[in-house]
C-alpha cells in the first residue's frame, strides 16, 4: 500500500502545482459551458500506473478551466487599486479638517489615521482615509474646492484583475486536490499512510487560506480607494523691500547739477525781465514823465 499512496501524493502535488489557468473573470461561475475544459488526471501517469498494478480503480478526472487562446479579463469587472496624495494650502487648517471629515462621512468612507502638529507657530495636519472607488474622482474634486490652492497632487492606479483571476484558478486547483486527499484519507490502511496524507492536506489547507486572504485583500482594496491629504496654512506673500543704492560723492556731478540750476535761474530771470518789459512798458513812460516833473517841482521850491 505504501507505493500506492506515495504515487497518489505525487500525483496530487502535480495537480496543485500545475500552471495556473487564466479564465475570463466571472465566467468560471456564471457560464462554465463557454470555457473549454482541460481534463487532468488526479495523480498523473505515475499514479495511474500504480493503480493499474494494484488493481485500484482509475482516479476521478479533475476539470481545470482555462482561458481560450488570447483570452483577457473582462473590462467590465476590472479590479483597480486607486491611490492619491494631495498637499493643500488652506486659510484655516481646523476648518479644512472639519470639512474633510464631513466629506468622508457623506461619501460612505472611513478615516484610517489623522495627525496634527505645529511648525513655526502654524498648525499643520495630515489625514488618510478611504472612499468607495466609484466616487474616487468625485472626492478629489471636492478636496480641490476645499483648498485655497492645490500645492501638489499625485494619483496612481494598479490593475489587479489578472492577479485575482490567477488566484481564483489556483484556489480551484488547491480545493480539488484537498478534496481528493480527504477521500484518500478515508481509504488509508495504516497509521503511517494516514499521517502522510494528513501532512499534505494541512499544507494544502494552509495554501488555500493564503490564497483566500490575498483575494480578500485585493477585493477590499479595489472596492475602496485611499487618499492622503496634507493641510498647510496659506502664508501671505512677503513684500520685497528694494535695496537702497549707496550714495557716492562725485564733484563733477555736483558741478553739472549746479550749472544746470544756474542756467534755470538765468532763464527765469530773463523771462521775468521780458514779462516786465512787455507788460510794464506802456506804463513806464508816463510814470517816468510824472516822476521827472515832480522832481523838478520840488527842486524849484527849494531854490525859491
Amino acid at each position: 500500500m505504501r507505493p500506492l499512496f506515495v504515487g497518489i501524493i505525487l500525483g496530487m502535488l502535480l495537480v496543485a502545482c500545475a500552471p495556473v489557468a487564466r479564465p475570463i473573470p466571472g465566467e468560471m461561475s456564471q457560464a462554465p459551458e463557454a470555457v473549454q475544459p482541460q481534463i487532468k488526471s488526479a495523480g498523473g501517469p505515475q499514479a495511474e500506473d500504480a493503480r493499474a498494478l494494484k488493481g485500484a480503480p482509475p482516479a476521478t478526472p479533475v476539470a481545470v478551466a482555462v482561458n481560450p487562446p488570447g483570452g483577457i479579463p473582462n473590462p467590465a469587472v476590472r479590479m483597480i487599486i486607486k491611490n492619491a496624495e494631495m498637499r493643500l494650502l488652506v486659510s484655516s487648517v481646523d476648518e479644512a479638517l472639519t470639512r474633510i471629515e464631513g466629506l468622508v462621512a457623506d461619501m460612505g468612507g472611513y478615516i484610517l489615521n489623522s495627525r496634527t502638529w505645529f511648525q513655526d507657530e502654524e498648525k499643520y495636519a495630515s489625514l488618510t482615509f478611504a472612499v468607495p472607488s466609484e466616487r474616487f474622482e468625485e472626492a478629489l474634486g471636492r478636496l480641490r474646492r476645499i483648498a485655497t490652492k492645490v500645492a501638489d497632487e499625485n494619483t496612481s492606479g494598479q490593475d489587479v484583475s489578472q492577479e485575482y483571476v490567477d488566484l481564483e484558478a489556483r484556489l480551484a486547483n488547491l480545493e480539488a486536490a484537498a478534496a481528493r486527499l480527504r477521500e484518500f484519507l478515508k481509504e488509508a490502511k495504516s497509521v503511517e499512510e494516514a499521517l502522510q496524507v494528513e501532512a499534505r492536506l494541512r499544507e494544502l489547507e494552509g495554501e488555500i487560506a493564503q490564497v483566500k486572504g490575498r483575494m480578500n485583500f485585493l477585493k477590499g482594496r479595489s472596492t475602496y480607494s485611499l487618499i492622503t491629504v496634507i493641510l498647510e496654512p496659506l502664508r501671505p506673500t512677503p513684500t520685497l523691500t528694494p535695496t537702497p543704492t549707496p550714495v557716492v560723492w562725485d564733484p563733477g556731478e555736483t558741478f553739472r547739477e549746479a550749472t544746470g540750476v544756474l542756467g534755470i535761474l538765468l532763464r527765469a530771470l530773463v523771462d521775468f525781465s521780458i514779462w516786465v518789459l512787455v507788460l510794464g512798458g506802456p506804463f513806464m513812460l508816463p510814470a517816468g514823465v510824472i516822476a521827472f516833473m515832480a522832481y523838478r517841482f520840488r527842486n524849484r521850491r527849494r531854490i525859491g
